[in-house]
């Protein structure tokens, strides 16, 4: 049964800061999942056979093609401010970094 103090451990180690409504609500929440947890652990699983199975993972790839690009002023028709035959946008680096 996890109580007040664990909840408390556990905010601290994430840095989250909870009212007394969060403790509360988080203790009876986790205290509810772990008794479903528990439930779950008396269900008698011995002499069931596995009815679907998991294919293997594969990945389908395309054969690489090449193809024109677009003409760049089409692509750049599409931009909200073009200077120079690129992209304006917003520095986001500061000077000197």
């Amino acid at each position: 049964m996890i109580d007040r103090q664990e909840i408390m451990r556990i905010a601290r180690l994430a840095r989250l800061e909870l009212t007394e409504e969060e403790i509360e609500q988080h203790r009876r929440d986790l205290n509810q999942f772990l008794a479903s947890c528990a439930k779950l652990q008396e269900v008698e699983v011995g002499d069931t056979t596995v009815g679907y199975t998991i294919p293997a993972a594969t990945q389908t790839l395309r054969e690489d093609e090449l193809t024109p690009s677009l003409p760049q002023a089409e692509v750049l028709a599409g931009g909200p401010c073009v200077e120079g035959g690129f992209f304006r946008v917003p520095r986001i680096v500061e000077e000197g970094e």
